[in-house]
């Protein structure tokens, strides 16, 4: 994969190091990943539901379905010989035929297994967009650096040729687009801290930051990059998309010989004491439900077609997860090539010509116009590199959530 040279750690590392000014409450990446995993509300929400499926397996491994049942009656019964009192008492136990109990186990451990992984596919796409934000925010940080570098720079020009305009070298119109050349620059920084307070916010979302102190993301975004390199993918039968709908297919299976078993009937045991004309009886009773009407008909239609749906929607996503696989790895690719000729062939000598083009504007040599223009191609030229690194860092991510490692 191109990009194995990544990255000029020079202007990297002093560009994305952490900035004094916001500086509040320091967040390193890996720092704000374990956040996501360990507190995010969506990722609590989603585990919430795996004690519930959990609460369905208590249910079904009980190992009688119906309660006891106690039948008891008396009343007075008049004879010739005069008055007594008969009764009848007895207790019944009601058993399901047909291995039921099992298939609402399988059942409920079935569901236990898809909410397990819909809950990982949760804490997944949650981690995604914390690291997404992170590097945004990483990035709106480096943009204003820069900008605030070329405010500072276009007040000094500003401040030569007001110098140079009042000893007569210069025309008043260089000083009004010297002017001007500061309002762009305080523009686009105050545009980039809005763009960082937006990701900012965004990330405090996620995570549900409750600290009265911001967080600060630190770091630099050519770590995020390298991470993309070199990776190994998970099997796609292995990811958590896939094995909710294994796990769902599982499920109806489960149902639909819950159904089946219907078709056995149920049998109660039990016995009875009575006393009928002062007469004392002890019986056993044997009772059998017999599947005429409910055989099961409403579980194994939905079952069925609810685990042909399952394994087509199963293909459905596993062809959809390679191919995302492969556009992700291609675009992370093309987002590499697109940061090695700036890198390459531009920065090392940026800063050399910047020295240049200003000794050239004091001696004489250069017009106020022309520096302007050239400061500004050379201010263009490191926001693009930003915008390419962030691009590659997001696009690492992204390459990472379709490879399956990033969790």
């Amino acid at each position: 994969m191109a990009g194995r040279g990544l990255i000029s750690l020079g202007f990297a590392c002093a560009v994305f190091g952490p900035s004094a000014v916001y500086a509040q409450a320091p967040l390193t990446f890996e720092q704000a990943l374990t956040m996501a995993r360990e507190r995010a509300p969506r990722v609590a929400v989603a585990r919430a539901r795996i004690d519930e499926a959990r609460g369905r397996l208590a249910g079904a491994q009980v190992r009688f379905r119906d309660n006891p049942v106690i039948d008891a009656a008396a009343g007075p019964r008049q004879l010739e010989t005069g008055a007594v009192t008969d009764y009848e008492f007895g207790v019944s136990q009601r058993f399901e035929l047909g291995n039921r109990r099992g298939a609402r186990i399988a059942g409920a451990e079935a569901g236990i297994a898809r909410e397990t992984a819909v809950s990982d596919a949760a804490a997944r796409q949650i981690v995604r967009d914390v690291a997404v934000a992170f590097v945004r925010a990483l990035q709106a940080t480096a943009r204003i650096e820069i900008l605030r570098s070329a405010e500072a720079v276009a007040k000094e020009a500003f401040d030569v040729a007001d110098r140079r305009f009042r000893a007569g070298d210069i025309a008043l119109l260089d000083v009004n687009v010297a002017r001007g050349a500061i309002a762009r620059a305080t523009s686009l920084a105050k545009a980039a801290e809005a763009e960082r307070a937006a990701a900012i916010g965004e990330l405090k979302s996620l995570l549900a930051w409750t600290d009265s102190a911001d967080p600060a993301p630190v770091g630099n975004l050519t770590d995020r990059i390298r991470a993309g390199l070199d990776i190994q993918t998970v099997a796609v039968a292995d990811r958590p998309e896939v094995q909710s709908l294994v796990a769902e297919a599982n499920e109806a299976r489960a149902d639909i010989q819950l159904g089946r078993a219907f078709k056995k009937p149920d049998l109660g045991f039990g016995f009875q004491v009575k006393r009928d004309e002062g007469h004392q009886a002890v019986a056993g009773v044997l009772s059998i439900a017999l599947p005429f009407f409910n055989v099961g008909q409403e579980q194994v239609a939905t079952g069925i077609a609810r685990e042909h749906r399952a394994e087509l929607e199963k293909s459905a996503v596993m062809s959809e997860l390679d191919l995302r696989a492969r556009a992700a790895r291609e675009t992370f690719t093309l987002r590499v090539s697109a940061v090695e000729p700036i890198e390459r062939d531009v920065l090392p000598g940026l800063e050399a010509n910047e020295r240049l083009a200003r000794r050239s504007f004091e001696v004489g040599e250069l017009r106020l116009l022309d520096l302007l223009v050239l400061r500004r191609e050379f201010v263009d030229i490191r926001l693009q590199y930003v915008e390419a690194l962030g691009e590659a860092a997001i696009a690492s991510i992204d390459w990472q959530m379709a490879a399956g490692v990033l969790r």
